[in-house]
């Protein structure tokens, strides 16, 4: 009788110790994944999110990576809180060049005038610049935040200086893509001198947009989706103001590039569309 109630009374031990294990295995798990979380949203918190792109000085601010002697390079950069995805107007941005040089960014209007901020620097290229690839970062600071933005390591994301002959040879195939396009046959084609661009990330409602030679253009611009703008190269349009319209009359038939001009993110050198002028 004696050994069974001891039986019984180690069993309830045992059962108790097993118990407390499970409860304190379980409490250690709570607590680890509270720290895990408590520590991911410090790192977040200490964390600017930073995004740009570069352009050509030249053309109204053009979206390019081939430069030469006599061009200026535009950095255009943004730095946002990842909480709240809006931009931390205090953050200080360096940018870094391999050619040891550091450049301030500044933070404003651009183009001046417009309703869109960011922060951004022009470097000159000359003739002393070496030719070749331009290798690049840039550092955002605001207080313990920080951040830093690196290009993709492929050719279109890359800087490259060329000499002047270079990139005029490159860019003889696309003058003379301008004239097979006057010289294109446009009789089936259906102009609208109405052109309603719908923008959202990261593209436009139409690849091709086809009005006709010197007659009044009214282009309207809604940005279904994300923060958007336009530009057509060659014509000095612009358009910054999402729902907005602006008008204009081309001259000369051809095709014309338009590209958002607004940075909306990771997407953005790869919105781009056509304006079509025909006869």
């Amino acid at each position: 009788m004696i050994k069974k109630k001891r039986s019984v009374l180690l069993g309830l031990l045992l059962s108790s110790a097993l118990i407390v294990g499970a409860c304190s295995s379980q409490e250690t798990s709570s607590t680890a994944k509270k720290t895990a979380n408590t520590e991911a949203k410090e790192a977040k918190s200490n964390l600017l999110m930073v995004s740009g792109d570069t352009v050509s000085e030249q053309g109204g601010c053009v979206l390019a990576s081939r430069f030469a002697a006599g061009d200026k390079i535009v950095f255009r950069m943004n730095a946002t809180d990842p909480n709240s995805n809006k931009q931390v107007e205090g953050a200080k941005l360096k940018l870094h060049l391999s050619t040891g040089e550091e450049l301030d960014m500044k933070y404003g209007e651009h183009p001046p005038g417009g309703d869109v901020k960011f922060w951004t620097v022009a470097y000159p290229v000359t003739e002393k610049t070496p030719t070749g690839t331009l290798e690049y970062y840039v550092t955002a600071e605001d207080g313990n935040r920080k951040g830093e933005f690196r290009p993709f390591n492929v050719a279109p994301s890359l800087l490259t200086i060329v000499d002047s002959k270079a990139k005029g040879a490159q860019a003889q195939p696309q003058e003379e893509k301008k004239e097979e396009a006057k010289a294109a046959d446009t009789a089936n084609i259906k102009t609208n001198q109405n052109v309603d661009i719908v923008a959202s990330n990261f593209k436009f409602n139409e690849d091709k947009y086809y009005v006709k030679a010197r007659q009044e253009v009214t282009l309207k611009l809604t940005s279904k989706e994300g923060s958007h703008g336009v530009m057509i190269e060659g014509l000095n349009v612009s358009l910054n103001k999402p729902n907005g319209t602006v008008k204009f009359t081309p001259d000369k038939p051809g095709e014309y590039k338009i590209h958002c001009s607004v940075f909306c993110g990771s997407g953005h050198g790869e919105m781009t569309a056509a304006l079509v002028v025909v006869e």
